[in-house]
């Protein structure tokens, strides 16, 4: 796995992917993933289906899903009786997107590795964003949707950063890995799944 750790003070920087690549955004719920695909994706949060990208390639987001099923229920069935069926109707999308040969960027929490290799088949890239607990509550709190205690720590112990600096277990069997604290993060001026696939100033060839 080849690492890039750009956390800390630095220039505004470019990610690039090869066309067809599955990518993963990934990090402890409120860690900044919706706020940095917002961003460069000019997303709404009310998108229905995924959203495409230049080259072919598809945006998911779980969210998705879960405004398709809310619309189909009309807002009368509580999220919590009708959850197993957002994640499955989210990952049949993900399965059928690979499938069908499209690069993906895949907003996940990023503890699922077994089923998202299942699901892709292929070697997949990883984005953590890497923030203490206590931020990413407050991320949460910003958002006005919290995830409840026993989950986010589950996720947290998940995510939770060795001593001696390296990943987490649940970041490693990825192709490339990309670490990201919030100033990085706020660094990122865009993903690009294509293109031609050369170094230049501010741009990570991945």
């Amino acid at each position: 796995m080849t690492t890039h750790d750009l956390r800390g003070p630095g220039e505004p920087t470019t990610l690039r992917y090869p066309a067809g690549a599955v990518l993963v955004v990934a990090g402890i719920p409120g860690a900044g993933k919706t706020t940095l695909l917002r961003r460069l994706f000019d997303l709404t949060g009310r998108e229905t289906g995924p959203v495409p990208l230049p080259g072919g390639g598809w945006l998911l987001d779980s969210e998705q899903a879960r405004n398709r099923w809310r619309r189909r229920l009309g807002g009368r069935v509580p999220y919590a009786a009708y959850r197993p069926v957002v994640h499955l109707t989210h990952y049949l999308a993900v399965y059928r997107a690979v499938r069908a040969g499209r690069g993906v960027v895949l907003h996940d929490c990023g503890t699922r590795r077994v089923l998202l290799r299942f699901l892709t088949g292929r070697p997949t890239h990883l984005i953590a964003l890497d923030v203490p607990a206590a931020v990413a509550r407050a991320g949460q709190h910003a958002r006005g949707r919290r995830v409840r205690g026993r989950a986010f720590r589950r996720h947290d112990r998940a995510w939770r950063f060795p001593a001696d600096g390296g990943p987490p277990p649940v970041a490693r069997g990825y192709r490339s890995l990309v670490l990201l604290d919030r100033e990085a993060t706020d660094r990122i001026a865009a993903i690009v799944l294509g293109g031609a696939i050369r170094s230049a100033t501010g741009t990570v060839v991945l």
